[in-house]
């Protein structure tokens, strides 16, 4: 490996590439080879006390396990993660219609072609390789995304490398896909926010710990029941809750091994719920630079929108119209909205609202709304505050699992309202 000019500013950008770290330990442990009983003492020794979190130290180990089994991304085998400063905006250029778009070659993310892993044993490390940048409210965003961006029609991912667990042999694949699937025959749904978890109890088997049942305490001051199958049913808030318990240390009335296996269960669901939602939700794929989104594209059009006025109710199917940035009506149907971006969407509901509490503005529409029209519109803007938590919770998850950048400790994050 070549050397490069100038000594690293930081421990962080030394970690830069899984080559990088990886001859970062072998020099201070003044060794050739590295072997798995040198991972298992010495080098744990080694950088337990340079990790901030516990989880900076898991993602650091799983890239040595990579690079030792043959299991790195050799087509980027620098690991060479961004082109361009995540902080900056995105640049636009014009296409052959004048239309200023985003250039298709910073969509960078290896998301969707990870999860379509069927045949190689090339492993790419979707969501820690190339983190999430952070663009705040961007607005109109679906109108500058190149076409070949967006999926003529959705496909279907190869279920190990959904869960993350490509990588492992084929009887625990076997055993972690039949225990992250027996679900419990009790509903597990509730809208109570998880304050302990209380006791585990776990099956082992092929090197992985299941979790058979997890009993809890709601802020109802009454214990719950569920299996490890129930997290893909429970609220993305209780996921976030569960894990703030294990970083913030509030679960102690757990021994050691139960904690590790608890903390392995819950970062293994996140991370496929993290993969998932940056090829299916736009915002979140725009925000990680994605190759390809796996979802087509918003069905804006109807034939009668210019006849009819801005922000009011659309009956088959579902939705509301609204107005771009070029004052032209558009459709957005309300089982889109994971296609559009967080700063359309805060655009759509505040007119709505303002509707609603008959603000009169000269860009709203003076009729009068009937009684269905409130209706539909109080639904459209409950729907929407809806899409908006879910991907504020999963940009709090994708801290988690090292998806994106977070400056503080862990410990201190708080809980979403």
């Amino acid at each position: 490996m070549a050397r490069e000019e100038g000594p690293r500013e930081s421990f962080d950008e030394l970690m830069d590439t899984p080559l990088d770290f990886l001859a970062f330990m072998m020099n201070r442990l003044k060794i050739d080879t590295l072997t798995p009983e040198l991972l298992a003492s010495p080098t744990f020794e080694l950088m337990k006390g340079t990790c901030k979190s516990l989880v900076e130290l898991e993602y650091f180990f799983e890239e040595v396990y990579k690079a030792t089994t043959d299991q790195l991304d050799w087509h980027n085998p620098e690991g060479l993660q961004y082109p361009r400063d995540l902080r900056k905006p995105l640049p636009l250029i014009p296409n052959s219609r004048g239309r200023q778009v985003i250039p298709s070659d910073h969509f960078i993310n290896n998301d969707l072609a990870y999860l379509f892993v069927v045949s190689s044993r090339t492993y790419a490390t979707s969501v820690i390789k190339t983190k999430a940048a952070d663009y705040g409210h961007i607005k109109w965003i679906k109108d500058l995304v190149p076409n070949t961006i967006w999926s003529e029609v959705p496909v279907n991912y190869d279920k190990h490398a959904l869960w993350g667990i490509y990588h492992l042999g084929r009887k625990r694949q076997q055993f972690y896909g039949f225990a992250a699937n027996r679900e419990s025959a009790r509903d597990v749904y509730s809208k109570r926010r998880i304050i302990a978890v209380t006791k585990l109890q776990i099956v082992e088997w092929h090197g992985y710990k299941h979790l058979d049942w997890i009993t809890i305490c709601r802020d109802d001051d009454k214990l719950y029941t569920f299996k490890e199958g129930d997290f893909k049913r429970l609220r993305l808030q209780d996921i976030k809750d569960m894990l703030i318990l294990l970083v913030q240390g509030k679960i102690t009335n757990l021994n050691v091994e139960d904690r590790l296996a608890f903390g392995v269960s819950l970062r293994m669901f996140t991370r496929s719920i993290v993969i998932q939602r940056r090829v299916e939700d736009l915002q979140l794929g725009i925000e990680s630079y994605q190759k390809k989104l796996n979802i087509t594209k918003p069905d804006t059009y109807r034939s009668d929108l210019k006849c009819r006025d801005a922000y009011t109710a659309y009956s088959n199917p579902r939705g509301f119209i609204y107005q771009n940035k070029d004052k032209k009506n558009k459709f957005m149907r309300i089982d889109e909205l994971h296609k559009f971006s967080d700063g359309t969407l805060d655009d759509v509901r505040t007119a709505l609202n303002d509707r609603l509490k008959g603000i009169r503005m000269e860009c709203l529409p003076k009729t009068i709304w009937r009684q269905s029209d409130r209706e539909r519109a109080k639904a459209m803007i409950q729907a929407i505050d809806k899409q908006l938590k879910s991907r504020r919770i999963m940009r709090s998850l994708e801290k988690f699992v090292g998806g994106r950048p977070y400056e503080g400790d862990l410990r201190l994050l708080q809980r979403t309202i």
